[in-house]
């Protein structure tokens, strides 16, 4: 019976509770089981887990991190997450550990610090991609100016300014003050008084020879006749006859005058311009062989000698004794003289026949020609271009004369004969 009290007393303490729990069971004290059965307590403030370290594992730890970081602060380190011991005296104060953001910024600094004292002594390499490459095309740009003598290339600007360069502007100032000086073209009337010269009368109007001779076709200007009206430009300058083919603009050129003035001066409104009309070219000049031509200076003496043996006109003839028209002029000349071209020309003739014996004859470039007759000697050929004062021959007894000399005529551009002594200086 003791045995099966026994084994009934086992089963029952090895039954299990069918509900709550039996603070009394064997094995577990109550207050261990305690914890289990009551509410959980939330508490006000949540404590961090602490490490707790000796104090000479701090100042261990201390010294490792000051060797490296190479940073020695006045108060010593805590580090973060170690509470120090109570028996540890402390400042208070603890320095955290910078990030590697803050450590690149601080690293940048004094970099750029060491390169502003001696930047020569840091060799810093850019990217390839950061190298300024030079524009190629605005160097030869600047070589072209250069070349050509601009200097100013790039003008100074302020701050503030926009970069563009600013074109060159065309200044109107000097032609406003040209028009604003210029005179109203009008003709002047002057009446010719004895002992008048042109070169007089293109004084007292402050004009050139040529305006007044061009003005009024003057061909003698010897020969002025007393009463005769002139008119005078009250600027200077002549008048030129539009010909067929003429435009404004190739007058312009070949008078080397503006447009412009000439479309000023003549009131000009268009380029519609028509031949025979007649336009007045301000500042214009005769051209040297029309002003020598009527101030009588065309020609020059063929021979040195300037006396006349025969004039021109009518005469008696020095062989027949009839009265004939003598063509031209003679000089007195010996024989082997040497003659010499009295203008610019070409060499038209040479040959000879019973009147004139040996003779040549030059064209000239305005039309006129020259006649050397009773020559000894040839010195040019046909065809030969030949310079005022240039031997053409020498004078001789040839032909029909009565002794040595030289005859010389001169013809216009109309084959008409002249007096070469009103051309001849």
């Amino acid at each position: 019976m003791a045995v099966i009290n026994e084994k009934q007393n086992i089963t029952k303490r090895q039954k299990t509770p069918s509900f709550g729990h039996n603070n009394k069971s064997a094995g577990f004290n109550s207050v261990f089981m305690s914890q289990f059965s009551q509410k959980p307590v939330r508490s006000k403030k949540k404590k961090s887990a602490a490490i707790f370290m000796s104090s000479d594992k701090i100042k261990r730890t201390n010294k490792l991190l000051k060797r490296k970081l190479n940073i020695f602060p006045r108060k010593k380190l805590a580090e973060p997450g170690i509470e120090k011991m109570s028996g540890e005296k402390s400042s208070g104060f603890t320095i955290p550990l910078p990030s590697l953001p803050t450590i690149a910024v601080i690293c940048g600094t004094i970099v750029i610090a060491l390169a502003a004292f001696n930047w020569e002594d840091i060799n810093i390499k850019f990217p390839e991609n950061y190298v300024y490459q030079p524009d190629t095309g605005a160097e030869q740009q600047i070589m072209t100016y250069a070349a050509m003598g601009i200097t100013d290339l790039f003008p100074a600007q302020d701050e503030g300014a926009s970069s563009y360069i600013e074109e060159p502007q065309i200044s109107n100032e000097h032609s406003n003050n040209d028009q604003n000086h210029l005179i109203a073209f009008e003709w002047q009337q002057y009446k010719v008084k004895r002992g008048d010269t042109v070169s007089g009368i293109a004084k007292v109007f402050d004009v050139s020879i040529g305006a007044i001779i061009a003005s009024n076709e003057i061909r003698n200007a010897r020969t002025l006749q007393e009463g005769a009206m002139l008119r005078v430009p009250n600027i200077d300058g002549i008048p030129y006859q539009v010909k067929n083919g003429d435009t404004l603009t190739k007058i312009a050129v070949s008078y080397n005058v503006p447009l412009e003035v000439i479309l000023d001066v003549n009131d000009i409104k268009s380029d519609n311009i028509k031949a025979g009309e007649t336009l007045f070219i301000p500042g214009a000049r005769m051209n040297d062989m029309d002003l020598r031509l009527s101030l009588g200076e065309l020609f020059i003496y063929p021979v040195p000698s300037r006396y006349i043996t025969s004039h021109f006109g009518m005469r008696k003839d020095p062989i027949s004794g009839a009265l004939n028209f003598h063509t031209g002029i003679d000089l007195r000349a010996n024989t082997g003289t040497p003659v010499v071209a009295a203008l610019d020309g070409r060499v038209s003739v040479v040959t000879e026949n019973w009147l004139y014996g040996k003779y040549v004859i030059v064209t000239h470039d305005n039309g006129y020609k020259t006649l050397y007759g009773h020559l000894n000697s040839f010195s040019v050929k046909q065809g030969e271009r030949v310079a005022r004062g240039k031997k053409i021959g020498e004078a001789g007894n040839t032909g029909y004369s009565t002794g040595p000399h030289l005859h010389f005529t001169i013809y216009d551009k109309n084959n008409k004969l002249i007096n070469p002594l009103d051309l001849m200086r």
